[in-house]
C-alpha cells in the first residue's frame, strides 16, 4: 500500500480495519459481510499519480443501509489522500446491471461528505448499444497537478467514446 496506515484509520474507523495478505483493507459489517477495499495504480489516464479504487463485498451484497460501512470507506479514503497526492478514480462495475446504482451511492457519499468542497468529483458517463458506462474520478483542488487532471479526464472520455463507436 501507498503510505496508509491501518493504525490511523481504525483510530477513526466504526469497523476494525485489517490488512490482507495482498495487501488490501478489509473490514466485516454488522451483517457479517466482509468487504475488501484497496487502491491500485491505474495507467487509463495520460497522468502519473493515477489510482483505481477498488471495493468487493466478499459473499451476497446485504442491500440495507450501513452508515458504519460509509464511513469505514471514507476514513480509508480519507487516509489515502492524506497520505498521496493523485488521481482517484473509480469504475462502476456492469456485470450485474446495477452501474447506474453503484455511480448514484458513490456520488451521494461523495456529496454526503463534509469536506467535499476540497476535491472535484468528475464522472464520465457513457451509453453505447444501450449499455451505461460510469467512471468518476476525484482529487484535491490543491493537487499540484489540477489542470492535468482535468485534461486526462476529458480527454480519457473522447478516447472511450471513440473506441466505442468503432466496435
Amino acid at each position: 500500500m501507498i503510505g496508509l496506515s491501518v493504525e490511523s484509520i481504525n483510530r477513526r474507523s466504526p469497523y476494525s480495519v485489517q490488512v490482507s495478505s495482498e495487501g488490501a483493507f478489509c473490514f466485516t459489517t454488522d451483517e457479517c459481510l466482509t468487504y475488501e477495499i484497496g487502491f491500485v495504480e491505474d495507467y487509463m489516464f495520460s497522468v502519473g499519480n493515477a489510482y483505481q479504487i477498488f471495493l468487493i463485498p466478499r459473499g451476497v451484497p446485504n442491500t440495507t443501509r450501513d452508515e458504519k460501512m460509509q464511513q469505514t470507506i471514507t476514513v480509508i479514503i480519507e487516509e489515502f489522500f492524506q497520505s498521496n497526492d493523485v488521481l482517484l478514480d473509480y469504475i462502476c462495475d456492469t456485470k450485474d446491471g446495477r452501474q447506474a446504482v453503484r455511480n448514484r451511492l458513490f456520488s451521494k457519499w461523495f456529496n454526503q461528505y463534509p469536506y467535499r468542497d476540497r476535491f472535484t468529483l468528475r464522472t464520465v458517463n457513457i451509453e453505447y448499444a444501450g449499455q451505461r458506462y460510469f467512471a468518476s474520478a476525484i482529487f484535491r483542488k490543491d493537487n499540484a497537478h489540477y489542470k492535468e487532471y482535468i485534461e486526462a479526464i476529458d480527454k480519457f472520455e473522447a478516447n472511450m467514446i471513440d473506441k466505442l463507436s468503432q466496435d
